[in-house]
């Protein structure tokens, strides 16, 4: 028996309107939660910009943590004007982490800006629109291959950024190997991005703690700071965000009535 199909065209939804507009619209509909949370890191940051020599690298590092603190509000909310905060961060966190001997970080801002930020910012008309219908989520399959990825690039990147005398090869070469991986995964919308984005928080963490124990970079007491920050917006991402798990359910629950 002949089967005939029926072609169903389908089309992506577009943002209307001109590229400030967009940028209005990303950074409006916010509840009190990402803003408080952006401007407590700000006011942080500020005061230790105030209190320490300013120079090149300390304005920078500011600069870069500002952006970086709205970027990750902002993905936090499901916001793809991240791309274009995310970009301008990384630009300073990479001169942060090159001026601390952190190499393999350096590698992970570079893909972070190739996966998340490049593509966020040439889709900036469809990519945050539709947003629950591109959600997908891991099994326990895909966790197994995720963890055996990050391992696999763990033991490699260790002995790679070991032999090109990193700081901190130890606990730059996990931030690396769960970042890149976590770059990859939210590309394809994998809500279960946020967990890996709270392991690598708590890698920063050690890293810049071990930075500032060992007096090896200026930044070290911002760049802890901002980690600290970004650990609580990433919490916040995994259990109370559109990319929470509560909240991928109930989009499953509505698509299958």
């Amino acid at each position: 028996m002949e089967q005939k199909f029926e072609e169903v065209q389908t089309t992506e939804k577009r943002f209307e309107g001109n590229y400030w507009q967009w940028i209005k619209s990303e950074l409006a509909g916010w509840d009190a939660t990402p803003w408080s949370m952006f401007w407590f890191g700000v006011s942080f940051q500020l005061a230790l910009f105030l209190m320490n020599p300013i120079n090149v690298t300390t304005s920078i590092t500011f600069a870069a943590t500002v952006f970086g603190l709205l970027c990750v509000c902002a993905m936090m909310v499901g916001k793809s004007v991240n791309g274009l905060l995310g970009f301008i961060s990384a630009i300073g966190f990479i001169y942060v982490n090159w001026n601390a001997g952190h190499f393999a970080s350096v590698l992970d801002q570079t893909v972070f800006v190739l996966c998340i930020d490049a593509p966020l910012m040439l889709k900036w008309r469809t990519w945050g629109e539709d947003f629950d219908a591109k959600l997908r989520h891991l099994d326990a399959k895909g966790w197994v291959l995720v963890l055996a990825i990050i391992a696999v690039l763990w033991f490699g990147m260790f002995h790679a950024y070991t032999a090109l005398n990193d700081t901190n090869p130890l606990w730059d070469s996990l931030v690396l190997s769960i970042g890149a991986t976590a770059s990859v995964m939210i590309v394809f919308h994998f809500n279960d991005t946020y967990t890996l984005w709270l392991a690598e928080d708590v890698v920063n963490i050690l890293l810049w703690f071990t930075a500032l124990k060992a007096g090896y970079s200026q930044s070290s007491l911002p760049m802890l700071v901002v980690t600290l920050t970004y650990f609580v917006t990433a919490v916040y991402g995994k259990f109370y965000s559109p990319w929470s798990a509560k909240h991928y359910k109930e989009v499953q629950a509505k698509q299958q009535a």
